[in-house]
């Protein structure tokens, strides 16, 4: 179906070529889909210097043309003429050699493809499309990630269960107290294609001991000594060993409390406190806080506060969700928080800072809430790099956060690391594994 979708796209394009001759100066609306071609160069642009002009040569894929042909289907040739400009502005994510990449760095010629921005795709005359990237990345990236049939076997597979990441996802980073000890959930992707297996570190609590692979989130907790991580272990709870998702969502300092995340298939969300004695015991069964109500998670306490609970929930619509604030004082139940932040996009992933700062997620982007104004996050780069679910340590120096590799189904989540300035900048990010304080 892919295949045909995107031949379908190119004649679509072809058939563009022959339009709007009367008037070559008059552009015409075009469907806002996938252009493929080789990049021909990339420059600076005259009017904003945060924004490129960038001309890709439009054609299929020599893969995709291959596999095409095989299938009995091959694609129509695209007029050689047919050249399109795209603008990259400083919003836009670029991507090459599976990393955030810089556009003087892609070798002309490069196999690339370009994702629109909804309602920027423009044909002048016949042989001139225009458009404004959201994604450019290479072709050989975009077929690990929506081709995995096309896909080559040259991506380095990371599985061990002794590492942080993997090419598995790891993801809702919870540092204690200055990041030496380290919470993390993960899951295994599942198979994208005929013949493909679960990707990810087998790590306890996800695969049964016969090797059955079951869809679940855990725990893990990992810890710094002697200048290495330990190996992740898993964070039991009495009575969740069913659950389908265990995700520790807040840690006290003295690892005496947590937050905990539980759904099983077919049930709404819920959390729960886990209390023990000292570190290095066992939990308890996790006491489940009614008064949040059903489809509630990730919650965290706010700062400085042990009744007061942030979480998001899905409560209010059916397709997105929203943060909402429990605090006893004030109400009898959870309300949404005001306006800019709880918007018509899904915010997610809650977590709280030193002074009171309130990180979170809306769609794919890092957002902070502190001082009454609410900022985007951005890591260093001339364009945006996705990032999701920063969570700072207590002294407010490190931001644990996600990073995605593009990948079929499930994005592959890796852990990173990066400094924290008080102006709210954000330097280079580190894996964790490589990670030192």
């Amino acid at each position: 179906m892919r295949l045909l979708s995107t031949t379908l796209m190119m004649i679509a394009m072809v058939v563009a070529t022959a339009c709007d001759l009367v008037d070559p100066s008059r552009p015409t609306v075009q469907p806002d889909e996938e252009v493929f071609g080789n990049l021909l160069d990339a420059e600076r642009s005259p009017d904003d210097a945060s924004q490129w002009i960038v001309r890709i040569q439009a054609g299929t894929p020599r893969a995709l043309r291959a596999a095409e042909v095989e299938s009995g289907r091959p694609t129509p040739t695209v007029e050689k003429g047919l050249i399109v400009t795209v603008t990259v502005g400083a919003d836009a994510i670029v991507v090459a050699g599976d990393r955030p990449a810089i556009l003087d760095e892609i070798d002309p010629g490069t196999e690339v493809v370009v994702i629109p921005v909804a309602g920027t795709t423009r044909m002048y005359g016949s042989s001139d499309l225009r458009l404004e990237a959201a994604t450019l990345m290479d072709f050989t990236t975009f077929r690990r990630w929506r081709l995995p049939n096309l896909a080559s076997t040259e991506i380095v597979v990371v599985e061990d269960p002794e590492l942080i990441n993997s090419d598995g996802a790891e993801i809702a980073p919870i540092p204690v107290g200055d990041g030496g000890i380290l919470y993390f959930s993960a899951h295994l992707r599942p198979p994208a294609k005929e013949g493909d297996s679960w990707h990810g570190a087998h790590r306890e609590g996800l695969v049964n001991f016969d090797e059955e692979i079951i869809p679940r989130e855990r725990t893990f907790r990992t810890e710094l000594v002697g200048g290495d991580w330990t190996q992740p272990r898993l964070v039991e709870f009495q009575g969740l060993e069913e659950a389908a998702r265990v995700r520790v969502t807040w840690v006290s300092d003295d690892e005496k409390t947590c937050l905990v995340t539980v759904a099983s298939p077919g049930e709404p969300p819920w959390i729960g406190r886990a209390t023990r004695s000292k570190p290095g015991v066992a939990w308890g069964a996790p006491e489940r806080l009614e008064y949040l109500g059903n489809d509630a998670q990730d919650g965290v306490y706010l700062t400085g506060s042990g009744t007061k609970i942030v979480f998001s929930s899905m409560r209010d619509s059916r397709d997105r969700s929203d943060l909402f604030l429990y605090d006893p004082k004030n109400e009898d139940s959870p309300l949404p928080l005001e306006p800019q932040i709880c918007t018509l996009g899904a915010e997610w992933s809650p977590r709280t800072g030193p002074l009171g700062e309130l990180f979170f997620c809306r769609e794919d982007r890092q957002l902070i809430f502190s001082g009454g104004q609410l900022r985007p996050l951005r890591l260093p780069g001339r364009h945006r790099i996705p990032f999701t679910q920063a969570t700072p340590t207590s002294d407010g120096r490190w931001l644990f956060f996600c990073m995605p590799k593009y990948r079929p189904l499930d994005p592959d989540q890796d852990i990173y690391v990066a400094p924290f300035g008080e102006d709210l900048n954000i330097g280079e990010p580190i894996p964790v594994d490589a990670w030192r304080p």
